[in-house]
């Protein structure tokens, strides 16, 4: 499973520079945050989550962190139909519909689990069409509620054999939990194994803690390896691994 080539990054604190961009990075949330959203959600720009990945081919991996309905899933498969596609969704009927969708693509593998700092699991309330905006962030009770599970972001890409090959594009839209899952990523070398990462980040959920800051020092941190391909900030964005980026 390469185990031992997966490792912590050691004092992987903020430099005193990174710290300064992440300040204006904060200071500029609520202006950034209307305008990136603004202009995703305008006409058809928000398609650009599926048509900005032409890199991808039949020989490609792709993992989808919240299938949601397939979606995304949907429009990237039709497009550029990657040899591997990986996706997760814990919301069970969710996760049905994606079965009952996808059973005739051999190249689709689906887990009913999510991904998160800490294996877990919680009851959450059913929230939108079918459960579509389903999230761990928002006020929950025992009505019209599920069971969630969640797996160690780091331990399950080791043992799906990440640590062994780069993966073409990770896709990271699950109402929230793309902070822990980022930010679990970014404490080990795992990152640099995916050439493509692109996610949405939903900071205005009632109960995500200090999202601008996380959002910022993220940001930060994967600038180290990666530089941003598209993004609207505080929305939805992506970005390419250095030396792919560079060829």
């Amino acid at each position: 499973l390469c185990r031992e080539d997966t490792r912590p990054i050691p004092d992987n604190r903020l430099t005193d520079e990174e710290s300064k961009r992440q300040q204006s990075c904060i200071n500029n949330f609520k202006t950034d945050h209307a305008k990136g959203s603004g202009q995703f959600w305008s006409g058809d720009t928000q398609f650009i989550r599926h048509k900005h990945h032409k890199y991808l081919n039949s020989e490609s991996v792709v993992l989808d962190i919240g299938g949601n309905k397939g979606e995304d899933a949907e429009a990237i498969i039709k497009d550029y139909n990657p040899g591997v596609y990986v996706i997760l969704e814990p919301i069970k009927t969710l996760y049905k519909a994606l079965i009952t969708m996808f059973k005739k693509n051999p190249n689709v593998v689906l887990y009913d689990f999510g991904l998160g700092k800490k294996n877990d699991k919680f009851f959450v309330n059913v929230v939108g069409h079918g459960g579509d905006a389903t999230s761990v962030f928002i006020e929950n009770n025992k009505k019209d509620s599920c069971l969630l599970r969640v797996y160690n972001t780091t331990e399950f890409l080791i043992r799906l054999g990440v640590s062994c090959f780069d993966v073409d594009l990770i896709t990271i839209n699950c109402e929230g939990c793309e902070y822990d899952i980022l930010e679990t990523l970014l404490s080990t070398n795992i990152t640099q194994r995916f050439r493509h990462i692109q996610f949405a980040t939903h900071p205005t959920l009632k109960h995500l803690k200090q999202p601008a800051e996380r959002y910022c020092e993220i940001q930060e941190k994967l600038s180290r390896t990666h530089v941003i391909s598209y993004q609207y900030k505080f929305c939805w964005e992506s970005w390419t691994r250095k030396d792919i980026a560079t060829k």
